[in-house]
């Protein structure tokens, strides 16, 4: 399959309405969720049983991280919400889900899916972000990664081109798109998203407590 195909809609949503967005930093008391996204209610409905996960699949708190593999600000997140996994996976867990924003990021994403079928998506992600660059990467250039992390890389390849992953990731794409997101990251906690100023280890950890601590009061 033409990895190159049906990406002109894509490019033309991507540079009309979405954007990579920076953290900014606030005082720890003013942690807050943002007021320009609606709440979801349904939130669960946004994941399903095959995306991987981090934290404590059985906890009350689901937190949706979605990114771009290309967007710089999402790397210099990704290592912050790692250390919100270590701190708050026993009372939450953790989805993170691409939310494209360029057309050269889809190839990416589908190197996401398919890693995964080997328990591999967050080397994956991991192995992206350390290659970011401008334009994003090859499919040769993902393929060395595959091999990096420990998978067959003929195997992947093949799958790669198969492109089984691209319906769903643009078919996602829209579904986000749809809640109000406009660019990343965003982080959601239990249908809320965290303000953009709240995107630090000590709001993201406190704003997961704090809707813990909510559940178990009822």
């Amino acid at each position: 399959m033409n990895l190159r195909i049906s990406l002109l809609p894509l490019l033309l949503f991507g540079l009309l309405m979405a954007q990579s967005e920076p953290a900014t930093t606030i005082p720890a008391d003013e942690c807050a969720f943002t007021k320009e996204i609606p709440e979801v209610q349904d939130y669960m409905k946004l994941v399903t049983m095959t995306d991987p996960y981090r934290g404590n699949m059985d906890a009350k708190v689901t937190v949706i991280e979605y990114f771009d593999p290309n967007c710089p600000h999402c790397k210099s997140l990704h290592p912050i919400m790692k250390d919100v996994v270590a701190a708050t996976g026993k009372s939450a867990r953790f989805f993170m889900i691409p939310f494209v924003l360029w057309p050269y990021s889809v190839p990416q994403a589908e190197a996401l899916f398919v890693a995964a079928q080997d328990g591999k998506y967050f080397e994956m992600l991991d192995a992206q972000y350390a290659n970011q660059k401008a334009g994003g990467l090859s499919l040769d250039e993902l393929t060395a990664l595959a091999k990096d992390i420990g998978l067959d890389p003929v195997q992947f390849k093949v799958r790669m081109e198969k492109a089984q992953n691209r319906p769903g990731i643009l078919a996602r794409r829209q579904q986000i798109s749809d809640l109000g997101v406009r660019g990343t990251p965003a982080v959601m906690i239990n249908g809320k998203f965290v303000d953009g100023g709240s995107k630090s280890l000590t709001c993201i950890t406190e704003l997961i407590k704090k809707e813990a601590a909510k559940i178990k009061q009822g």
